[in-house]
């Protein structure tokens, strides 16, 4: 009875090794970063530009941010990282000290220094990053870098990103290794998928499915519709009805709807709409208290013709009511 109960105890251990030297070895799930030379032109940079700082947004996570001015928009030097995540606060001036993370996040230098930034990194290596979430060294990024929702961002404009990438001031900002706690660090591991087909945004000619194609990059559907908190996916039915909830310096503030129910945009005019953006791009003075984590005056220095595009495709939406999710 002993000698089975210690081969099973020993087939178990067995198995639990043999699973963790799989894990080990062949997640994340990866290909080889694509042999590409991305064309340094000045109108591949000024596009890169364009979608950096005002569609996706790369800088806002990637440098501290001013939460004295209205969207709390970044700071100088652009791209040279942030506050870490860590055990004890989520980061320093953001809801500081009262979300933890499991373990240390630094958010990265993405400038082109050699040593600290993106340097080193091939042009396949950095689109590998944003579009599959595995690093230089092949390990899984957390996914706080949507790379689920960049690896829509089409294959010119993920290029013109990288090319706008290598045109930055090189900046040396050492930002320490993370350190994930058990379980999330397996998790880590699991999210990332290969993704190796040809990406192309649509014909700018069709509003509603180039706006679509921007709602999806700009990371509008993922704020703007309400998830369950066990799964973080988006109650069907539900798409860009906001009522999601958000928190900045201990206040709970909501998305809006941006279907066009009466409760959303069912009253806007395409003027009005692109007019509330316009309205928000200076950079006015604000309680920290009274800000809000969208970067308004990003997104409203945004082409009328790309703003529009959203306008054209939301009002295609089903029009659904609004309502607050809990907290």
């Amino acid at each position: 009875m002993k000698k089975n109960l210690v081969r099973v105890v020993l087939a178990v251990i067995v198995a639990i090794l043999i699973a963790w030297i799989g894990f080990a070895t062949q997640l994340p799930r990866q290909r080889p970063a694509a042999d590409i030379q991305v064309e340094l032109t000045a109108e591949n940079i000024e596009r890169g530009r364009y979608l950096a700082v005002n569609v996706l947004q790369c800088v806002d996570c990637h440098s501290e941010r001013d939460w004295n001015l209205y969207g709390g928009p970044p700071v100088e030097p652009i791209g040279a990282g942030r506050a870490c995540m860590t055990r004890e606060t989520i980061a320093a001036g953001v809801n500081a000290g009262q979300e933890r993370f499991p373990g240390r996040l630094c958010i990265r230098n993405i400038t082109p220094d050699e040593e600290t930034g993106l340097g080193s990194w091939t042009d396949g290596e950095i689109i590998r990053a944003v579009r599959e979430g595995v690093n230089k060294d092949g390990k899984g990024l957390f996914p706080i870098m949507p790379y689920f929702i960049y690896k829509n961002v089409a294959d010119d404009d993920i290029q013109a990103v990288v090319a706008w990438l290598r045109s930055m001031q090189p900046v040396r900002s050492v930002r320490p290794e993370r350190q994930i706690d058990f379980p999330m660090n397996m998790l880590v591991q699991l999210w990332p998928e290969p993704f190796d087909s040809p990406a192309h945004a649509p014909d700018r000619a069709d509003p509603v499915a180039y706006g679509k194609y921007l709602a999806t990059v700009a990371r509008c559907g993922f704020c703007h519709t309400p998830k369950d908190p066990q799964s973080m996916k988006g109650f069907e039915g539900r798409e860009f009805a906001g009522g999601m909830p958000f928190f900045l310096n201990g206040r709970t503030m909501y998305t809006m709807n941006l279907t066009p129910h009466e409760s959303g945009l069912g009253s806007w005019s395409k003027e009005q709409f692109i007019g509330l953006f316009r309205s928000r791009v200076a950079r006015v003075a604000v309680e920290p208290t009274a800000n809000t984590l969208m970067n308004w005056n990003a997104f409203g220095a945004m082409s009328d013709e790309d703003l529009g595009a959203l306008y054209d495709f939301f009002m295609t939406l089903p029009p659904v009511p609004y309502q607050q999710e809990p907290t």
